[in-house]
């Protein structure tokens, strides 16, 4: 039972603090996004990541290349006018002579020869040429139409030599190879030592590559001892089929082996192999560093979609057209033609493979190769994304809803901002979707709290103050209950205080029963008369009404609704008369005390039980004029402060100035004549009254006292100035040395 209330009481405390829920949720997000990047797999995470990433290369558009790389396109217009530079390997062979003859920087052959090149049979092809090589010698003599043709058919079934001495002869061909982590994709891989010229020159012994090749795709022997180097051009998609990366090295033996863009670049630069090194986290190519991102992948830079590297056709090659453009640069031999060899890329979802290669060359060279922030930095930035949230929240900012909805929308679209921002400027890929999570669930969780929060405290506040305040003014502190937090503000307020006079004594004739009765038809229109008036009743003091005006919900005419609330209780206790007679206190008398002045106002007490009240100088003052009444007789009196506040339509006598137990200074203090709501009581000759106030205050008793027996002698029922003139009958005519005319009472 203990647990379930501190859970309950858990419950409720986040209810009440919605910010501080928004942060708890903030901190699990960081730390779930933490272990996602360390490699916890949350497949839906990565995929909205992988899309939110391709969502940031088409904001950012295409960019220019390096102009670097020129890639020689089979396409569809070979295919049409010389689909044997293609379709033939002395074709292709053809290709590459022209393209060695432009003076390229490096030439990559993005094809892969695996097999012999079957024209014929290969037991025809083999007959075909035995025979020409040993009946017919070159230089033997004129030959016929029959022999001529069968050495132009010998020629045509040596298409693999003479690409292979195409290669050769070039000088500066990378082949590509094809790696695979199992042999279902490839055929078994020939010995390491043929394919030596396909490796790093260094890498760190500490951290092979992960990726180990079982299995791939390699052109024929002759091929690859001609070319100057070996790369792989082995793609990896990702779940959703698109290609965003590059494998950057695999294991072939102890090996670590370099793609086709790492060996073409090394060999534009005249690098060695020993310059290329494979570092687990980036690559090191002569004086380039290139970084890594998961999975020893390297993450291409898209320039665009497909057409954005300078291509030339192979047709035009072969015909000298293209020389100029071929000159210096990085050459990619690929296939371009509709439908064939395409990947799926932020920009395109028919990408040839040879313009991926590019991207991965172009990449290189431009230095923006995109690096993935670490695990650390992507926590730090969703924690701080939903932190964010969490303060629209703090009770301090006193936002709406509206506030807080459009606060959540500006920390969404700041995070849109810095990673965007992050990718253009610095080429890194920050995280987006954590902190857009953090954003939105602590938003959602904490506007959710707020709003139960907010109904749990109107529930709260309607069944506390329902017996206190009428439903006019309940309805108004319900739709803004900010002032009811535990702690007190100081505010100027009117405070009535009444009282049944005598009440010892009539309780001492009644039966308890009798007693509660009486008491609860005395209260009820009492009560009532307070909430008429926007009062809010503080508390019953026994028989004692103690009501406050201008809170909670702030009055500026507190003090106009105080007076008229003790006119109307005037009123009441005339109307009861019967029922209290009924009741055995057909004389039954009151007195009330008001005071308006600095308090303050608030939730007093512990976290858990408080009381809304007011505490002060001013309200002790409203109190002890209460007492007051019964010394001076009257029905209401009331302070300097309330005097001051009231409209010129209520009436007033000052009647003297008192130092009340507890205050150092006097106040004057005034009873309440009459009102809009009625009256309490109306003297003749007011003006004798004031001249014999003034007098008795500047000590002048004679005149005071011959003042106040005319007013007397026109008032005779006057319990106030009886007072007085028994205060000056013990006094001469003149006032002692420290006269200040101030009445000092001790008690309450």
């Amino acid at each position: 039972m203990p647990a379930a209330n501190s859970s309950t009481r858990r419950a409720r405390a986040l209810l009440r603090s919605p910010a501080l829920l928004a942060a708890l949720l903030s901190v699990a997000i960081a730390l779930l996004c933490g272990l996602e990047r360390s490699g916890l797999e949350i497949r839906w995470v990565d995929a909205l990541e992988r899309a939110s990433l391709d969502q940031r290369f088409r904001w950012r558009g295409p960019v220019p290349t390096t102009e670097e790389v020129v890639i020689v396109a089979i396409d569809d217009d070979t295919l049409e006018r010389r689909p044997e530079l293609y379709q033939r390997r002395a074709g292709t062979a053809a290709l590459v002579r022209a393209i060695a003859a432009a003076k390229p920087a490096a030439i990559g052959i993005d094809q892969v020869y695996v097999d012999p090149e079957e024209v014929l049979s290969p037991d025809l092809t083999a007959r075909v040429k035995g025979h020409v090589l040993k009946n017919m010698p070159v230089g033997a003599g004129p030959e016929g139409q029959a022999e001529s043709l069968l050495r132009e058919v010998a020629r045509e079934l040596a298409g693999d030599g003479e690409l292979a001495a195409a290669v050769a002869e070039a000088g500066s061909v990378v082949l590509a190879i094809h790696l695979t982590q199992d042999t279902g994709g490839g055929r078994p891989l020939p010995d390491p030592a043929t394919l030596r010229h396909g490796r790093y020159g260094q890498q760190d012994a500490r951290s092979p590559p992960f990726r180990v090749a079982e299995g791939g795709l390699v052109s024929l022997p002759e091929l690859v001892a001609g070319a100057r180097a070996l790369g792989g051009i082995t793609v990896e998609e990702d779940p959703d089929r698109a290609v965003r990366a590059i494998p950057a090295a695999w294991r072939v033996g102890d090996a670590a082996y370099a793609p086709l863009s790492v060996q073409l670049v090394a060999l534009r630069e005249g690098l060695g192999r020993a310059e290329l090194a494979f570092l687990e986290s980036s690559l090191q190519i002569g004086g380039r560093r290139i970084p890594l991102g998961k999975g020893e992948a390297l993450l291409l830079n898209f320039r665009g979609g497909s057409g954005a590297f300078t291509t030339v056709s192979a047709v035009d090659v072969v015909e000298g057209r293209a020389d100029a453009a071929l000159r210096g640069k990085i050459v990619l031999l690929g296939v371009t033609y509709f439908g064939h060899d395409v990947v799926r890329t932020p920009f395109a979802i028919d990408l040839p493979g040879v313009e991926l290669q590019a991207t991965a060359v172009d990449t290189i060279l431009a230095g923006d190769a995109l690096a993935r922030s670490s695990a650390l930095i992507d926590s730090l930035v969703t924690l701080a994304s939903g932190l964010l949230v969490s303060l629209l929240f703090a009770s301090i900012l006193r936002a709406g809803p509206l506030a807080r909805i459009a606060g959540v929308l500006a920390v969404i679209g700041l995070d849109v901002a810095v990673a965007v921002t992050a990718f253009t400027r610095a080429h890194l890929w920050l995280a987006l979707v954590w902190p857009l999570l953090a954003a939105v669930v602590a938003g959602a969780a904490a506007l959710a709290a707020a709003y139960a929060g907010e109904a749990l405290q109107r529930a709260r506040l309607r069944r506390t103050f329902s017996h206190y305040l009428g439903a006019e003014v309940l309805d108004e502190l319900l739709a803004d209950p900010t002032a009811l937090g535990l702690g007190g503000a100081r505010r100027e307020l009117t405070v009535l205080f009444s009282d049944i006079r005598e009440f010892t004594s009539v309780a001492e004739r009644l039966s308890p029963e009798d007693l509660v009765a009486l008491l609860n038809t005395y209260l009820t229109p009492m009560t009532a008369e307070v909430m008429a008036r926007a009062g809010y009743l503080d508390k019953y003091i026994g028989d004692a009404v103690m009501a406050v005006f201008g809170a909670p919900v702030a009055r500026a005419d507190h003090a106009e609704r105080g007076l008229a609330t003790a006119l109307a209780m005037h009123a009441a206790l005339a109307r009861m008369r019967p029922a209290l007679a009924e009741r055995g206190a057909a004389d039954l008398q009151i007195g009330v005390g008001i005071n308006t002045g600095e308090m303050v106002v608030g939730n007093m007490g512990s976290a858990d039980r408080f009381d809304y009240t007011v505490i002060g100088d001013a309200v002790n003052l409203a109190s002890r004029l209460e007492g007051l009444t019964k010394t001076y007789g009257v029905f209401c009196l009331v302070g300097a402060g309330t005097r001051a506040a009231a409209p010129p339509s209520y009436a007033f006598r000052e009647i003297d100035r008192v130092r009340v137990k507890g205050k150092g200074q006097p106040v004057a203090i005034f009873e309440l004549l009459s009102g809009p709501g009625g009256a309490v009581a109306g003297y003749a000759a007011m003006d004798r009254w004031s001249t014999a106030l003034a007098a008795f205050r500047r000590g002048d008793l004679a005149t005071a006292r011959a003042e106040w027996l005319a007013f007397q002698a026109e008032n005779p029922d006057d319990p106030v100035v009886r007072l007085h003139l028994e205060r000056l009958a013990g006094l001469g005519d003149q006032a002692p040395p420290d006269w200040d005319g101030v009445a000092v009472f001790t008690h309450k």
